[in-house]
């Protein structure tokens, strides 16, 4: 605004020269009354160009003198500001640490609080093991109602403990509550997917209720994880002979012998299956096997085996 008011002074002061407007004021400077004629002579009219570029170049000083010049101080602060904008956000990004969480840090769903006078929810490793062991003991005793009990407050300590659900279905198992017990070793495995124990506890529950193509693939699960594991061998064998497929299941059951060549039960499975497939000689000798390994508890199977045995040695017509 300022340069244009300074731009128009030179035509204005050309406009009054011609006009006579300045001489008017030169005869203000020197006393002089108005009604006094315009000086025609080139002095002054030089002297009036000069007086008004005087002016002119007086009025572009002074305006100079005031003026503050803000544009400069514009034109650096919004860099400054956009710099500082920019730098921020790399600078948090590199401050986020690079450590993901642990999930074992995290608790699982904490069960709601019971109305009885049940122990609290709390989260004890160590003490849930506690009760585990007892658990365990106590099937090992044949107590299973009380190896249940314990086995649930275990749970109720630590609800990701494997081998408290794990227990708790072997525990079931033997009760014959056997969808309990399927469901226990499903969350056992959900929490360790790598337990053969609990994948083969889960296929002999399977195969107790008719799902033997259940039971065989968790079968398969087990020798998978722990492929020297003979009982896991010798019940695979005994599913596939169920199945009718008692050809596959002799290579299973001697897999299991060779294994544990004191195997008792493995002999018995295979002799078994040997006599289905008509081979006669092959079960004799498996069943001897057994009754010589079998311990004092299977007495009553022994006996039953011996008779059978006999029958078998003296061919068709004595077994008939």
């Amino acid at each position: 605004m300022a340069f244009a008011v300074v731009a128009v002074l030179p035509p204005i002061a050309m406009f009054e020269t011609e006009a006579g407007t300045m001489a008017r004021i030169l005869t203000v400077f020197h006393i002089a009354k108005p009604g006094l004629p315009r000086p025609l002579s080139l002095g002054a009219e030089v002297y009036t160009l000069a007086l008004a570029w005087a002016l002119f170049f007086g009025v572009l000083a002074l305006i100079y003198a005031i003026d503050p010049k803000p544009e400069a101080i514009d034109e650096s602060e919004p860099e400054d500001l956009v710099d500082d904008v920019a730098s921020e956000p790399e600078q948090e990004v590199r401050a986020v640490p690079k450590v993901r969480p642990k999930p074992e840090v995290r608790p699982a769903d904490e069960p709601k609080a019971a109305a009885d006078d049940s122990l609290p929810v709390v989260h004890s490793l160590p003490e849930a093991q506690a009760w585990v062991k007892k658990g365990s003991e106590l099937h090992t005793q044949g107590r299973y109602d009380e190896a249940i009990a314990h086995f649930d407050k275990a749970l109720k300590l630590y609800p990701r403990l494997a081998r408290a659900w794990a227990g708790k279905g072997l525990a079931s198992n033997a009760l014959g509550q056997y969808e309990e017990a399927i469901h226990c070793y499903d969350e056992s495995l959900r929490l360790d997917p790598r337990d053969a124990a609990a994948w083969h506890d889960k296929a002999n529950t399977l195969c107790a209720v008719g799902r033997l193509e259940g039971g065989l693939n968790c079968y398969n699960e087990a020798l998978i994880i722990d492929p020297r594991n003979a009982k896991a061998w010798n019940n695979k064998g005994i599913c596939l002979a169920s199945l009718g497929r008692p050809e596959e299941a002799i290579p299973c059951c001697e897999k299991a012998i060779a294994l544990d060549r004191s195997y008792a039960t493995a002999w018995h499975a295979k002799a078994v299956i040997e006599e289905r497939l008509g081979r006669i000689q092959d079960a004799v000798a498996a069943y001897k096997r057994f009754i010589a390994l079998a311990s004092d508890r299977d007495a009553a199977s022994v006996e039953k085996i011996r008779r059978h045995l006999s029958a078998l040695e003296a061919g068709p017509q004595a077994e008939a």
